[in-house]
């Protein structure tokens, strides 16, 4: 009776499973067939010019990866010793999922989830969580208003407002690279997120002199997270730019923050703890990393201001005719109410300085101010970058230099400026994966307010994907 039963049930089975496979076979044979049919006929991925949609276009989804290698090296004389003997290696894969969702016809939300060393790797690089690194809510006025236009847009955004004073070239957030030419971002790039909201109207037009015009502003707090504490301000921003028949370009842009009120003052000199300050006080991350700080430090860029009445200025000009060229000039003054301090309430070039009142110390042991007093920080900038690609489409050099002068009013006007210097080729595999390599300089002085001690030289190299 036991081995009947075992052999009824086991041909049972067998006849189960036999209709089960038949079943998924059956399902798949159409799934496998249009396969094959397009790895015969047609490109098997979407081209990089077409979006990513899903549910009837009402998600478009993009999903990037990047993995960099490096070998730089602080110069002697680094804040950080051990900066000027590093190895060359492997950075952390950087990946952003970038999804955005049509609410209706004139509503958007937006969402780029970054696993970003370069904003979040802190806790000794040990967070390899993926955080929201940018989103918001845009609504198209002129389409919710039934006026909506071809050649014209109103946008009212709410919620991660990106700022940025420069213009017409593209810049390095994590896995999201392909845009700048080169791999470095800038020592005066005062970009970052903030928290706010933003009104901006663009028109163009199909002749003229003039073939299209932008206006921007907006209000921010100074956090990415949030701020409630007693007399914190306001960062303001506006924006205008003007493009040309023939490919000229000009842009001006103004940003003033309000966060001095929150100092409390004791003879002289007000502790920044605590304190919120502006979140594009030294820049974005750059993709150069060194082993004595966190991969989510600013310490490539120029450190002078504290972020608090911080002010900008700058204007840039562009020469782009196709998408093959482009040169582009920036010109920029910045300025703070105040200046950074030691323990003592002596002022100090920069964040980072050495020893105590500046002066070397023979082992090395710098500090990181957090403290200010009053008396006007300032740099005055300027930056030249240029693209030319020697294949279309395929093979690019590129180059660009920046140079900063610390001109602030209780620093010595000698020994002052920060110079970078970055040469870079690209490649592009295809039109959604692209290499880079590239060759970086910076020169730093010691009343310049640069913050690895007398600046790094070396060669870095990334691939990127984009789907």
């Amino acid at each position: 009776m036991l081995e009947h039963i075992q052999k009824h049930t086991s041909l049972n089975s067998r006849h189960k499973l036999g209709i089960l496979a038949a079943a998924v076979i059956t399902a798949s044979a159409p799934a496998y067939v249009q396969a094959e049919k397009l790895s015969e006929s047609a490109s098997a991925y979407v081209p990089a010019g077409t979006v990513n949609s899903w549910l009837d276009g009402r998600v478009e989804v993009n999903f990037l990866a990047l993995q960099n290698y490096q070998a730089i090296q602080a110069k002697d004389g680094a804040f950080r010793p051990v900066d000027e003997d590093q190895s060359d290696g492997f950075g952390r894969l950087r990946v952003n999922l970038q999804l955005k969702f049509h609410i209706t016809e004139h509503i958007i939300a937006d969402i780029d989830i970054a696993e970003e060393p370069n904003d979040f790797g802190n806790n000794g690089d040990r967070d390899f969580s993926f955080h929201q690194d940018f989103a918001g809510i845009e609504f198209d006025l002129l389409g919710l208003s039934g006026a909506a236009s071809d050649d014209s847009n109103l946008t009212l955004r709410v919620g991660n407002i990106g700022a940025a004073p420069f213009q017409f070239k593209g810049f390095q957030d994590g896995a999201d690279n392909q845009g700048n030419a080169l791999i470095g971002n800038g020592i005066t790039d005062y970009a970052t997120a903030e928290n706010g909201i933003q009104l901006s109207y663009s028109q163009s037009y199909d002749s003229g002199t003039i073939r299209a015009f932008n206006v921007a502003g907006h209000m921010t707090t100074s956090s990415f997270g949030e701020a409630f504490q007693e007399d914190r301000g306001y960062n303001f921003r506006l924006q205008g730019t003007l493009e040309f028949d023939g490919g000229f370009k000009a842009g001006l842009n103004f940003f003033q923050a309000n966060q001095g009120d929150q100092l409390r003052f004791e003879n002289g000199v007000a502790s920044l703890a605590g304190v919120t300050t502006t979140n594009y006080r030294f820049g974005d991350g750059d993709n150069y990393n060194f082993s004595a700080s966190a991969s989510s430090e600013r310490d490539t860029h120029v450190g002078i201001m504290p972020g608090l009445d911080q002010s900008i200025m700058q204007l840039n000009l562009a020469y782009q005719p196709s998408s093959e060229t482009s040169v582009i000039f920036m010109l920029g003054q910045s300025s703070d109410d105040y200046t950074f301090a030691d323990a003592a309430g002596n002022a100090v070039a920069g964040i980072t300085y050495f020893g105590v009142d500046g002066v070397a110390d023979p082992d090395g042991t710098t500090f990181d101010s957090n403290s200010v007093i009053a008396g006007e920080s300032s740099v005055e900038y300027w930056v030249l970058e240029a693209q030319q690609y020697i294949v279309p489409k395929k093979l690019y050099v590129a180059a660009r230099y920046a140079e900063s002068e610390n001109t602030s009013d209780l620093i010595a006007q000698t020994d002052n400026t920060v110079e970078r210097f970055q040469i870079s080729a690209g490649y592009w595999i295809n039109d959604r994966t692209l290499w880079k390599f590239e060759y970086v300089n910076q020169d730093e002085g010691i009343n310049s307010g640069g913050q690895i001690g007398q600046g790094f030289d070396g060669f870095t190299s990334e691939i990127s994907v984009k789907f």
